[in-house]
């Protein structure tokens, strides 16, 4: 269970990004009915950038972490038990936030290794996240 004085903490950099886009997420009360029974960390790194972000779902509350993204043991699934993990540039990012990336685009990126992923499973839950994002509240 994550601490509840991560709200408190600073958030730098593309976490803080993360971090905008995802909050509105903790007031949408669907969004809350369909993850209530569900946890699961999931680690965005940015790689051109300083910082990565940990997006933490413990039972339909949201917490978005940022965690220095050099050394590289920073983000190892040891020490930080993420259940999903994503990398790749910070435009691509930007490109796949905006919809000018189709889901057939990321794939071909994870081909030519432009994109890492691990975990795919629970990052389906991250697009399911996202979903509720173009949702209405009502």
């Amino acid at each position: 269970m994550p601490d509840l004085n991560l709200a408190k903490e600073d958030i730098r950099g593309f976490a803080g990004l993360i971090n905008n886009v995802v909050a509105p997420l903790n007031e949408n009360i669907k969004f809350k009915e369909k993850f209530t029974n569900k946890s699961f960390k999931i680690l965005l790194n940015a790689v051109n950038l300083n910082y990565a972000a940990s997006i933490i779902l413990d039972h339909g509350i949201l917490y978005v972490k940022s965690i220095p993204n050099k050394p590289k043991e920073n983000l190892s699934k040891k020490s930080l038990n993420w259940d999903g993990f994503i990398e790749m540039d910070s435009q691509i990012f930007l490109a796949i936030a905006m919809k000018r990336i189709s889901l057939i685009g990321v794939a071909m990126k994870w081909l030519t290794r432009k994109i890492k992923m691990r975990g795919i499973l629970k990052l389906l839950n991250l697009l399911k996240m996202f979903n509720f994002l173009t949702k209405s509240n009502s």
